[in-house]
């Protein structure tokens, strides 16, 4: 044995025999215990910050995304983007407390026309590898063509033929959405 390795053993024994020099190591291990429970502690409350100002979470309801977006997945928005551009999948609110996901089809200044089963916007046929089926005007719905006003965007789901959108209730608010889709995580 060298000199560190008897020095190490001594102080091994005596923190085993010395009352004061075992308080003090028990001590030590308790503030390194509060230590770590504070930092995960503070992770949390930023992580929960995090989702409460700048991200968002929602749930796809029904069928109305797919083939995109599947029922009961998890979205992840960014909350402070509110500039959208046409091909967006953003989370809305709807009036009684419902929330959509829906792709934005024609923002402000857009005119939206639906005939033949298909989508015009400003006169020209959207081609969108997304959508699936016909894209028919809804009974009941509004009427086309229709201009989208500033403060606006036009939603569709993706599946055409099964899908509550702007074809029924009109253009949304932007004051209505709660932001633009960064990711999402399949049924949980």
């Amino acid at each position: 044995m060298d000199a560190d390795e008897i020095k190490q053993v001594k102080q091994k024994v005596l923190e085993d025999v010395d009352p004061p020099t075992k308080k003090k190591k028990k001590h030590i291990r308790r503030m390194s215990w509060l230590r770590t429970i504070l930092e995960f502690a503070a992770i949390i409350v930023v992580i929960c910050g995090l989702f409460q100002i700048v991200m968002g979470i929602s749930y796809v309801e029904g069928q109305s995304m797919y083939p995109t977006l599947h029922d009961k997945d998890m979205v992840v928005y960014k909350r402070r983007q509110k500039a959208y551009a046409p091909g967006d999948i953003i989370a809305i609110d709807r009036p009684n407390d419902e929330e959509f996901v829906k792709r934005v089809v024609a923002v402000a200044g857009d005119t939206v026309n639906i005939e033949g089963g298909r989508l015009y916007v400003n006169g020209k046929e959207r081609e969108e590898p997304w959508a699936l089926g016909e894209t028919k005007a809804v009974k009941n719905g509004i009427v086309f063509p229709i201009t989208v006003t500033d403060g606006e965007v036009f939603v569709l789901g993706d599946n055409r033929e099964n899908s509550e959108d702007s074809r029924m209730f009109g253009p949304v608010s932007i004051s209505d959405t709660k932001g633009r889709l960064v990711w999402y995580i399949g049924k949980l």
